[in-house]
């Protein structure tokens, strides 16, 4: 029990530097003491060591080892671990792709409501299930994801997946819209100029 407080507490110090602005080499210190509690099994540590690694803050960028620290998380049900892997996975960062994999992390984190990996997972069911990645589309957008928004307003404007209906194609769209999505005002328009000719 002492040694999960002291990881605990190492990697509270840990965060706290890293959460600094980075002056009197803070990064390299507070990745220093992530990988010490990380070492120790503390996988909210592991998870954010893998950050560090994958983004180079405070560590030399390794998708390597971020992926060893992502995994070492994720076995622990870490869902933001889950959530790497499953973009890890896509990519091949670290690991060889692996689309079956890819979804089997992304499913474990959308699951557990990590609002990225259900909009990344309605990406890839779009192919296989459109009904599913509705389903998934629309827990990620039900949490403000502003490309779930967009997809499901697309979705519903093409009739796929569910049946076509401009009123919700645009009242998602819309949201997506609000948050500056980059393709929303074009559809958006498309879908209205529709409306208005039925």
């Amino acid at each position: 029990m002492k040694k999960t407080n002291n990881a605990s507490l190492i990697y509270a110090e840990g965060l706290s530097l890293l959460e600094g602005d980075g002056r009197d080499g803070a990064y390299q210190k507070g990745a220093d003491l992530l990988k010490q509690a990380a070492d120790l099994g503390h996988a909210k540590a592991q998870y954010n060591l893998g950050i560090c690694l994958h983004e180079a803050l405070g560590l030399k960028q390794s998708h390597e080892e971020a992926y060893r620290y992502f995994q070492l998380a994720a076995d622990q049900g870490h869902s933001l671990a889950h959530y790497m892997l499953g973009c890890y996975f896509i990519f091949g960062l670290g690991c060889i792709s692996s689309e079956e994999k890819a979804i089997h992390y992304f499913y474990l984190a959308a699951e557990a409501g990590v609002a990225e990996a259900q909009y990344n997972l309605g990406v890839i069911l779009l192919e296989k299930s459109k009904q599913e990645a509705v389903h998934y589309f629309q827990l990620a957008a039900d949490q403000g994801n502003s490309h779930a928004q967009y997809n499901l307003g697309i979705c519903y404007y093409h009739g796929l997946g569910v049946p076509i209906s401009h009123e919700k194609a645009i009242r998602y769209l819309e949201l997506a819209l609000k948050q500056s999505h980059p393709k929303a005002a074009e559809v958006l328009g498309k879908v209205m100029m529709a409306t208005l000719q039925t």
